[in-house]
């Protein structure tokens, strides 16, 4: 992929010094046998080595989890938790309760990070003090690529919930794998259980709760179309976009915000669901 080794549009702050924060990196792994080696490959070959790699074997029935458990005896960041199947949310939220660093990601096991990720995201947050910070991705079969990405960078101080009008533009506001997390922040979200499309609930949460989110215009995650991984179904379930817009919107309630634009949105996906 194309790299732009300058960030800018982007105002840094301090001294130029970086320190090195720990970065909890959460992968659940089910039925990835195939990939789980590239996966883990782009992570532990990051420029930032300060990892805490959390792997939450999702009750796989193939070897993906042995194939883990075989670079945790090479590689003491690695770190391989045993469950019993509980969906993509389960294991995400468990690793969640696990991690101990500053800052969290979460990577999907069939899908692959640019080498300079989190060097990029981390800096990018540090020196522009963001709670959040987003990249694009590359959509890939093998055969063909495809690059979504932000078209600048984008920096959000979320006064009057400013970060939340993002959530209706497009694919890569609704994705949790492709941001970097403050802890304070990581941990105030939760995923849905037993709902398929649980990033558009959690998406949703982080761009309300952000005080500052910032986008940037590099892909740095790959995405691989693979029906049969853990975050791309399995058996289908339309209807759980619909379930995880429906919690968004009442847990905003909750907190006494209220947009609009998300019954426009249900009435898309009632539209989409019923054609």
């Amino acid at each position: 992929m194309d790299f732009v080794d300058d960030i800018s549009g982007i105002e840094f702050r301090g001294d130029g010094k970086m320190d090195t924060p720990l970065i909890s990196v959460i992968i659940p792994v089910y039925g990835v046998e195939k990939y789980i080696t590239q996966c883990l490959e782009s992570v532990i070959n990051q420029t930032y080595k300060n990892l805490e790699i959390i792997v939450i074997n999702d009750g796989t029935k193939d070897r993906s989890a042995d194939i883990a458990k075989e670079y945790a005896a090479k590689d003491s960041r690695i770190k391989v938790y045993d469950f019993k199947n509980g969906g993509l949310s389960v294991a995400r939220n468990r690793g969640l309760e696990i991690a101990t660093g500053e800052y969290i990601s979460y990577i999907d096991s069939d899908d692959w990070i640019d080498k300079r990720m989190y060097e990029t995201l981390l800096e990018t947050a540090m020196k522009n003090e963001a709670d959040m910070v987003k990249c694009g991705i590359i959509e890939t079969n093998g055969a063909s690529e495809k690059k979504i990405t932000f078209s600048d960078v984008k920096i959000i101080n979320n006064e009057q919930h400013k970060a939340f009008e993002n959530y209706f533009k497009g694919i890569l506001w609704t994705l949790a794998w492709n941001g970097l997390y403050k802890k304070e922040l990581a941990k105030k979200v939760k995923f849905p259980d037993n709902v398929v499309h649980e990033d558009n609930y959690s998406s949703g949460m982080f761009l309300y709760l952000a005080k500052k989110v910032i986008a940037m215009p590099f892909c740095l995650n790959y995405y691989r179309v693979n029906d049969a991984g853990i975050s791309k179904g399995g058996v289908k379930k339309p209807l759980d976009k619909i379930l995880a817009i429906i919690k968004l919107k009442q847990d905003l309630l909750k907190l006494g915000f209220a947009d609009k634009k998300l019954d426009w949105k249900l009435s898309v996906e009632f539209y989409r669901y019923c054609q």
